[in-house]
């Protein structure tokens, strides 16, 4: 049965109250007045009540509100009935009219529903006029009642058969429909003067009223749609001419940026003949300043070997003060050239050196160890002291910390004659995996004035010319010391009055190691060592014979005397060539191996001897002695295969020490 047509008696009655008002179905608009509110009996009954001046984009905000009804299944695949109210709308435009119409039709189609019939309640006569027009475009029966009651009423009277729609015979004349045609042509041509020829149709009960209304209505929208499209144009216009001076500054941007393009082409291209150059003079002074080592270094190491071997010999007071003059001032020479050596590389901002495992506290008692007997020789005191709280193990670069702390103590040893030096190294902060200390030195020396507190720093440069004079040194030592320092990430300062000692500082942050990793490390370390000594008891036969590779005689004799008189035998190679002929026929125990030689240098006799298959033990250890003193150089020896690696000129002390590390002497020698 339609629903249009009442109810059976035996249904229940449809009322007001059964309507469900859910908050997300009401829209309200406090500043403009216009509101929507939506409710539904699921299945059976849409319900709308609406107010306010309904224009386009007013509608537009309430759509959401209208769809959250549908999208939650209240109206899903269903016919039901709709009651309007439009009791308090005071407008509705044509645009708003066809938004809501489409809107509903869309949600409609979408959810397989549809309106049987549509009570449209308390409507004025200009709404009913615009609401019958759009009947069909909402495809929609419409009922149009006096109230919401009413129309409850008609819904639940099954004896009504249908609603009527009161209609009254309209008597309209041709002329009269004739002036009605004429207004609504000056009106759709935009003409200001119609009011007054229109002033009869105001009349409420004119024929035309409504019609006239309705024509009003369309009327204020072609303006204002003819208003919106004028403000476009000029939006569009000003738009244009924005992009035409958009444009023509891009242009010019461009043709800027192309200009700036060139000249920083030119600018990258003399940066890479600069570079190209710069790297050019740092290769020519790095080859330089290794030439120059090279060249010194190598018959300083014959001055100081024999010096150290003429001292071990019989001299009276005058030989000995002389041997002890010369072997002093060697020393001094060989200091100044390591200092410009490593001067020169710092300035470059090379780092040799890679962080490892070490412990502080073992690093600080052998510095004092190096340090104390020149402290002693001054009548001075050397302590050191390392906070408990300094963990075991840490990673850093325990090499120029050593270097740093040893250069310090030695200046301040330098300038004090009375007192005493101290070490100190504390904690200052600390995270889990992080650890920053605090090392200083601090003596109670000469001090250093105010005014030439910076001017210490400087390469060659010392407090005055009487201390350089009575002292000594290059004047270098504070200037790596500080390089070094801001290389490893710290700072160097100074805290000093003059008479009263100066304090040296820095602070530098270590990585905590776990004891995992540190028995890694020092095994490590260890296992190298113990290669060597399994080389060597493979070959116990002539265990003490050591090759030389030397090609410079007086180093060959300097090398010799040395080891002859530590106890050791030794047959000598002037090349690389003559090396790997004399392993082919002799099981020596170790090999010193120079670097720079004539037909087959100290690299290339290592590579043979390791990978030719031909020699008789091809694992036996092979030092390096070279007066190639750079961390290239000693990276280099090792990776060519080297073992192993002391720097020209050599002191019979170290030369000991890496003998028994490597070739130890039986305890029947």
């Amino acid at each position: 049965m339609n629903q249009s047509q009442g109810r059976r008696e035996d249904e229940p009655r449809i009322g007001y109250e059964m309507l469900e008002f859910r908050p997300e179905w009401q829209f309200d608009d406090p500043k403009t007045g216009v509101y929507y509110h939506s409710a539904v009996i699921p299945g059976k009954l849409f319900f709308t009540s609406l107010g306010g001046d309904m224009q386009s984009e007013t509608v537009q905000k309430t759509i959401p509100f209208i769809e959250r009804v549908f999208v939650e299944g209240m109206l899903e695949n269903c016919e039901y009935i709709r009651i309007a109210d439009y009791s308090e709308v005071t407008k509705a435009s044509i645009n708003a009219r066809i938004l809501y119409a489409g809107t509903i039709n869309r949600l409609n189609a979408s959810h397989n529903s549809h309106p049987s019939v549509t009570y449209i309640c308390g409507a004025s006569h200009l709404v009913k006029t615009m609401l019958r027009i759009f009947s069909r475009v909402v495809k929609q029966r419409l009922v149009f009642v006096e109230s919401v009651e009413e129309a409850f009423r008609y819904l639940n009277n099954s004896r009504v058969s249908s609603v009527p729609v009161p209609s009254d015979d309209v008597v309209v004349s041709r002329r009269e429909i004739d002036d009605f045609a004429a207004m609504c042509g000056n009106f759709l041509f935009g003409k200001k003067d119609i009011i007054p020829a229109a002033s009869d149709y105001l009349a409420p009960d004119h024929p035309l009223n409504e019609l006239y209304k309705i024509i009003m209505i369309f009327h204020d929208d072609l303006l204002e749609l003819q208003k919106k499209e004028i403000e476009q144009k000029q939006e569009i216009e000003v738009a244009l001419e924005g992009a035409k001076k958009l444009n023509e500054k891009l242009v010019e941007e461009k043709h800027n940026v192309e200009k700036k393009e060139q000249v920083q082409l030119r600018l990258i291209q003399r940066l890479k003949r600069a570079r190209m150059q710069a790297e050019s003079a740092s290769k020519a002074k790095s080859e330089f300043l290794a030439n120059i080592s090279h060249e010194i270094r190598t018959p300083l190491h014959a001055v100081i070997g024999m010096t150290e071997l003429l001292i071990e010999t019989k001299l009276d007071k005058d030989q000995r003060y002389y041997t002890d003059t010369l072997y002093s001032s060697a020393k001094m020479l060989l200091m100044l050239i390591n200092d410009i050596l490593d001067f020169s590389r710092i300035d470059a901002g090379l780092i040799d050196e890679e962080k490892e495992v070490f412990n502080l506290r073992q690093l600080f008692l052998d510095i004092i160890a190096i340090m104390k007997e020149k402290a002693s020789y001054k009548g001075l005191v050397l302590e050191g002291n390392v906070d408990e709280g300094i963990p075991d193990t840490l990673l850093g670069y325990s090499e120029y910390i050593k270097q740093v702390l040893l250069n310090l103590i030695q200046n301040a040893i330098k300038f004090t004659y009375r007192g005493q030096v101290t070490v100190t190294a504390k904690v200052v902060s600390e995270t889990e995996e992080k650890v920053v200390i605090k090392m200083s030195v601090q003596d109670t020396g000469i001090g250093i004035p105010e005014e030439q507190q910076e001017q210490i720093f400087q390469p060659f440069t010392q407090i005055d010319a009487s201390s350089t004079r009575k002292e000594g040194g290059t004047g270098l030592g504070l200037a790596i010391v500080r390089k070094l320092v801001k290389l490893m990430g710290g700072e160097l300062r100074l805290k000093s009055n003059e008479r009263e000692g100066s304090t040296f500082s820095f602070s530098l942050a270590f990585d905590k190691v776990q004891d995992e990793a540190d028995h890694a490390v020092f095994s490590c370390k260890e296992s190298q060592a113990a290669r060597g000594l399994n080389n060597v008891s493979e070959n116990t036969v002539e265990k003490k014979l050591v090759l030389l590779v030397e090609d410079n005689t007086i180093n060959q004799k300097v090398a010799q005397a040395m080891l002859e008189k530590m106890g050791y035998s030794i047959d000598i190679a002037f090349n690389g060539a003559e090396a790997v002929e004399a392993l082919q026929r002799k099981n020596y125990g170790l090999v010193l191996m120079d670097l720079q030689m004539p037909v087959m240098d100290g690299y290339e006799a290592t590579k043979a001897i390791r990978n030719s298959g031909k020699v008789l033990n091809s694992k036996i250890p092979i030092i390096a002695m070279t007066a190639n003193a750079t961390k290239e150089d000693r990276q280099q020896c090792l990776e060519a295969g080297m073992d192993d690696y002391v720097p020209k000129p050599v002191e019979r002390k170290v030369m000991m020490n890496m003998l028994q590390r490597w070739l130890p002497l039986p305890d029947d020698r």
